[in-house]
């Protein structure tokens, strides 16, 4: 901790001196650098303005010695803005003088018990360990790891946040953690900016009086008025038109709003989360979205990665969409089998974490066994993957990728697999005398599961032999 107020020192490291917890402290900013040389600490407090070094250089320099220290800094002199500015660049927390003892100590300890969550998801064996789930998040790789760092920073302080990255990557997971770090008091509201028709925007986002246009019955609040005192989820901001651009401009930037009949504007206080898929810079120079607007939104910028860029996470989701699955459909599904596993490994997921969800979720639904083989995933992932490599056994190795290639053409490898599965669907439908009920319920799968096999082997209009 560091400040040049003796006073202060004194009384904030009393307050947050506990077992398990050393506090060091300076008056002198020169003098903490030092310490934090020699002592590597967690967490550094420090004073914004203190003669010769203030708080934001030594927060620079602390990150030079360290990046993985979490710095708060404190002053008496809060905005919103500096906050965010500071939080920028790679503050952990701002908090504002006189700081509430009660309020550092919850921070401080949020703050600790994340770096440890982290280390511990660095060092994570177990796939269902908890110690890779942030906020219903579940994550191991580092660059999921600094976005939830992130997250939990600008938590407390941020007005405004744009959160970019492809489709399909959780953007809008993102968006609620975040509102359920922020501590708001209000509702989380969703605006789907791609799907509201452009002469209803006003009604809808601002809402409307009784008379206002044919229809309008009765008063009607709109998405601001029910986010208020919470948050508002821009979902595909990039989508939305131009006209109703400027509009969302100044309800965004005055925090009021007027209802469609109305001449009396109504004061709000909302936090505003946008996402996109589209890259922003390049729609303004298109002339397609506001540059103004984009500032206004931008206050703090999220990446989200796609789930090529976060590979190592692939096992920890597939466990987490196979249990929830297997739930649903009231089957008991262990897990999936090595060759599957690397054909889910080697496709390139376009669509991303959702894509992943739903091929689990087909293949959870078609498997009639306790673990997912091959056959029960998506055609398109057989399609879209580098089979090299991959034979019946689950084994790879470089020296057999031309047969692996001439196996996906032959009766052999997964062709075989697919042969299985029609005998047994027409095994199942011939025992049971052609009831697809009765096949469907021997099979362990739903009708509708029994209906899209027979149609993918062509049993559909093909008698089956009975026995």
């Amino acid at each position: 901790m560091i400040d040049d107020n003796a006073r202060s020192l004194e009384l904030l490291s009393a307050a947050l001196s506990r077992e398990g917890i050393h506090v060091h402290t300076a008056s002198d900013p020169e003098a903490g650098l030092t310490l934090i040389q020699d002592l590597r600490p967690r967490l550094v407090i420090t004073d914004l303005v203190m003669p010769r070094l203030n708080g934001l250089q030594v927060l620079e320099r602390a990150m030079k010695i360290d990046p993985a220290i979490d710095v708060i800094l404190m002053t008496a002199h809060y905005t919103t803005e500096t906050a965010v500015e500071a939080i920028r660049k790679g503050a952990a927390d701002y908090l504002e003088k006189p700081v509430k003892l009660a309020l550092l100590r919850q921070r401080v300890s949020s703050l600790l018990d994340a770096a440890q969550q982290r280390q511990r998801a660095v060092k994570a064996d177990a796939y269902g360990s908890d110690a890779v789930r942030f906020e219903g998040l579940i994550a191991r790789s580092p660059q999921m790891w600094e976005v939830f760092a992130r997250l939990q920073r600008i938590a407390p302080h941020y007005r405004s946040v744009l959160i970019n990255g492809p489709t399909g990557s959780g953007k809008d997971l993102l968006a609620q953690a975040l509102h359920r770090l922020s501590g708001v008091k209000g509702k989380y509201v969703v605006l789907n900016c791609s799907a509201v028709v452009e002469t209803l925007f006003e009604s809808e986002v601002f809402g409307h009086v009784r008379g206002a246009f044919t229809g309008a019955d009765r008063d009607k609040a709109g998405l601001f008025e029910l986010a208020d005192e919470g948050t508002l989820f821009l979902d595909e901001i990039g989508d939305m038109p131009l006209s109703t651009q400027a509009k969302l401009l100044r309800a965004v930037q005055n925090q009021e709003i007027t209802r469609v009949g109305s001449l009396a504007g109504r004061k709000v206080n909302v936090r505003i989360i946008a996402a996109t898929h589209k890259n922003l810079p390049q729609a303004i120079r298109d002339k397609l979205f506001r540059e103004d607007l984009y500032y206004r939104l931008s206050m703090v910028e999220i990446a989200a990665p796609s789930l090529g860029e976060r590979k190592e996470d692939l096992p920890l989701l597939v466990r987490h969409f196979v249990q929830r699955f297997s739930e649903e459909y009231g089957k008991t599904i262990d897990g999936v089998v090595p060759r599957a596993m690397l054909l889910l490994e080697r496709y390139s997921w376009p669509g991303n974490v959702r894509e992943l969800e739903h091929a689990i979720g087909h293949a959870c639904m078609m498997t009639t066994g306790n673990r997912i083989d091959v056959q029960d995933l998506p055609e398109r992932l057989l399609e879209g993957s580098d089979l090299g490599g991959i034979h019946r056994n689950g084994v790879s190795d470089t020296s057999t990728t031309r047969l692996a290639a001439r196996m996906a053409d032959s009766d052999d490898g997964l062709s075989e697999l697919a042969a299985q599965e029609r005998e047994l669907v027409i095994r199942a439908l011939a025992v049971s005398h052609g009831n697809q009920s009765r096949a469907a319920r021997r099979l362990g799968i739903g009708r509708d599961a029994l209906r899209y096999k027979m149609k993918k082997h062509g049993l559909d209009h093909q008698p089956i032999p009975l026995t």
